[in-house]
């Protein structure tokens, strides 16, 4: 089972998430992934969204990465 928890800062990760964490998968393995908000830009556009975070103070700024709309655009063409 795969479970996906989004948050809008770091800040709001509770102990309670934790705990539901805990007794959803009780004794099975699990593993942990921290990432980035913008997890489908290339590290060279991450690095320029962090240095503009730090310029504007962090308000949200969106980019779109080429590649990945190209590849939805495309997915949407095969099965239409």
């Amino acid at each position: 089972m795969n479970a996906t928890f989004h948050f809008s800062s770091a800040q709001e990760i509770t102990n309670d998430i934790i705990d539901v964490i805990r007794r959803a998968y009780q004794e099975k393995p699990v593993s942990i992934y921290v990432q980035d908000f913008y997890p489908f830009l290339p590290e060279w556009q991450l690095q320029e969204v962090r240095r503009r975070d730090a310029i504007t103070g962090n308000q949200p700024v969106y980019f779109l990465d080429g590649d990945m709309v190209i590849s939805e655009l495309e997915s949407e063409l095969e099965t239409a």
